[in-house]
């Protein structure tokens, strides 16, 4: 993957989901067990890819109404990494791998201006991205579309 410059897009919050409300997917009690499996394994692969130097990139395969809880990615991946870490991912490599660089998950003229404002500093407590509750102040293409100061 590093070689062909493919990136890796470990999806945790789904496995977690899962590991959470299994019944709630309409899934069998037994599906907990490889759940717990996928989440050892995609953790495993994310140390050796880090290691191989792949790039890897933020996303999340939740879906429906569990939308409202994409941020518990980006805790999962801090609790992996550094807060640090999963932020450049959802910001700089993600917009790297959709050669958008310099567009946007950067703060200069002429870029894109999205941007969130947190109740508290997620590099200290990345608890903070799992309750949307907590971004106070979010900007898309420029416009304030929460407003909570």
């Amino acid at each position: 993957m590093a070689t062909r410059e493919i990136a890796l897009a470990p999806t945790s919050a789904v496995v977690e989901q899962l590991l959470h409300d299994t019944a709630g997917a309409s899934l069998a009690e037994s599906t907990r067990d490889q759940a717990q499996g996928a989440r050892e394994q995609m953790t495993h692969g994310l140390a050796v890819a880090k290691r191989a130097g792949v790039r890897i990139r933020l996303g999340s395969d939740l879906i429906g109404p569990a939308q409202d809880r994409r941020g518990k990615e980006l805790s999962l991946r801090a609790a992996l990494e550094t807060p640090t870490e999963a932020l450049v991912a959802a910001t700089r490599t993600n917009a790297e791998i959709l050669g958008l660089s310099g567009q946007v998950s950067v703060t200069a003229p002429s870029a894109q201006a999205d941007l969130l404002l947190w109740n508290g500093n997620p590099l200290e407590d990345p608890e903070l991205f799992s309750d949307p509750t907590n971004a106070v102040l979010a900007i898309q293409a420029g416009q304030i579309v929460k407003d909570l100061r």
